[in-house]
């Protein structure tokens, strides 16, 4: 599993430049500022739910939550937002205090892989941007199948790599960062998904937004470089700027991408 977000330097970096939302945004124009876009993204995702106070949503990779309080402050739903992150939980935890969603998030530490969760519990399993790092994710999916009540919806967004694209060293710079030999396109995203029992009633290529926000990343974090050089370790700070700037470059080309995926797990499963 990738415990990229449990060095405390990446958390500072990842907190400084990314914010309460690390998540990708949805743009209409490269001018617009990145939290307008990662709002847009996330009322985008929830529109076709239908969510309500009735509606129970479980988080996976929550991060810093700030999805699970854009949904409860909007839908006045309850969400339980879990990670394996001990900072990102923390800080979480933190942000959500004082806040409308106070009263109706739940952060606690779980693995997406093994849920410690009773089966036909949520309304909706909500994942986004966090499927990227599990070095199974067919089990992940299952594990979402399994905890969604009948009828329950599956809402998955995710950096999803373009394998026929790239080159060999940008193959194994992939495999390194997410320590897996395989490389996943959209096609296998949405065949995983069908594979584990959803129906897949949505998928949408995001790809032209992956580029807009992986620059827009790029750009701040190179702005903050001379405040950051005192606040990290070099090889912390050296390591992800490297990274940030290939991904910027393969999203750029088209070899990067963002997708969102809407699935639902029959009202009647066998």
């Amino acid at each position: 599993m990738d415990l990229h977000y449990e060095d405390p330097g990446v958390d500072r970096l990842y907190s400084r430049i990314w914010g309460e939302d690390i998540h990708y945004g949805i743009y209409k124009s490269a001018r617009e500022e990145i939290p307008v876009a990662t709002q847009r993204a996330k009322a985008i995702m929830a529109e076709p739910l239908r969510l309500s106070e009735r509606s129970y949503v479980l988080e996976v990779g929550c991060g810093y939550g700030a999805t699970a309080r854009f949904l409860a402050e909007q839908f006045n739903c309850r969400v339980l937002a879990t990670n394996i992150s001990q900072a990102q939980l923390k800080y979480a935890q933190d942000a959500t205090v004082g806040t409308p969603a106070a009263s109706l998030v739940q952060f606690e530490e779980a693995d997406y892989h093994e849920l410690p969760y009773e089966s036909s519990t949520f309304d909706c399993w909500w994942c986004q941007e966090a499927l990227v790092h599990s070095p199974d994710k067919p089990q992940v999916l299952s594990e979402a199948f399994r905890v969604l009540k009948p009828g329950g919806y599956a809402v998955i967004s995710d950096q999803i790599f373009r394998p026929a694209k790239l080159l060999p060293d940008e193959i194994e710079a992939v495999r390194d960062r997410y320590q897996t030999s395989a490389i996943l396109g959209p096609a296998d995203y949405a065949a995983m998904i069908q594979h584990a029992g959803f129906e897949l009633i949505e998928h949408r290529d995001w790809q032209k937004h992956a580029a807009i926000h992986r620059r827009k990343i790029l750009e701040r974090l190179e702005a903050l470089i001379p405040e950051l050089q005192a606040e990290l370790e070099p090889t912390t700070l050296e390591r992800n700027h490297k990274s940030w700037s290939a991904w910027a470059t393969l999203a750029e080309q088209g070899k990067l991408g963002f997708d969102y995926f809407l699935a639902r797990k029959p009202q009647i499963t066998v």
